[in-house]
């Protein structure tokens, strides 16, 4: 035997394929490989009830399949332009000015109320007790 292990031999896919193992080994649900695939390979008896497939014939139509299917690209077609006018050299954004505050900022204690106290009321007048009416 080799130096290698045991660990780093991979396994032999087996030849034939059940019929539920086969739409996962394209990579499809059951639905689209009965569908797109099946009516396309030869199925074959596995015992009593059980129905395979062909690894190898599997391949070869998924390599059809491909072939025929894509796409073709074109060879200096940029799919990751910037999306920004500055970096495409184009003129760049207009710069907007903000509109100066009108009011200027000073240290010391806030005049304003927190809104605490107007809540309070507001909670006051919604859970108090509602006046006669008599």
């Amino acid at each position: 035997m080799s130096n290698r292990s045991a660990a780093q031999v991979a396994p032999t896919p087996p030849r034939f394929l059940r019929a539920m193992d086969a739409p996962s080994y394209l990579g499809m649900c059951r639905d689209e490989f009965n569908k797109t695939v099946r009516p396309n390979v030869s199925e074959f008896p596995i015992g009593k009830q059980g129905v395979g497939f062909d690894r190898i014939e599997l391949d070869a139509w998924a390599d059809a399949y491909v072939e025929r299917k894509s796409i073709e690209k074109a060879a200096n077609q940029d799919n990751n332009r910037p999306r920004s006018e500055r970096l495409q050299g184009l003129d760049p954004w207009r710069e907007k000015q903000s509109p100066a505050s009108t009011k200027k900022a000073a240290s010391g204690k806030s005049i304003r109320s927190s809104g605490a106290s107007d809540f309070a009321k507001a909670l006051k007048l919604v859970t108090g007790k509602k006046p006669s009416s008599t």
